[in-house]
C-alpha cells in the first residue's frame, strides 16, 4: 500500500509542476520555441540550378535569372544546357 501512496504522490506533484510550468510566464522566453529571424538580418535563399543546395542570394552566383552555388556549377550547368 506504501508504493500505490507513492506513486499517486509523485503523480500529483508531477501534474501540479507542469501546472505551474504552464500558468506562470516565462522570465526569459520560452527555450523550447526558436527565436524569430530578424527581418534586417535574414536572407534570401537561392537553389542552385545544378545540384539544388540552397545559398544565400548574396553568395549565389547568378546568370540570367538562375542562380549557382559556384562557379563550377554554373560552367557545368551553361556547358550542358546550352548546346
Amino acid at each position: 500500500m506504501g508504493l500505490i501512496r507513492l506513486l499517486v504522490f509523485a503523480a500529483l506533484i508531477y501534474l501540479i509542476w507542469r501546472l505551474a510550468k504552464r500558468l506562470l510566464p516565462a522570465r526569459h522566453g520560452d527555450a523550447r520555441r526558436p527565436a524569430e529571424p530578424d527581418k534586417a538580418t535574414a536572407q534570401r535563399m537561392l537553389k542552385c540550378q545544378q545540384c539544388g543546395v540552397h545559398v544565400p542570394e548574396h553568395e549565389a552566383f547568378q546568370h540570367n535569372g538562375l542562380s549557382f552555388c559556384c562557379q563550377s556549377h554554373q560552367r557545368q550547368y551553361l556547358e550542358h544546357h546550352e548546346r
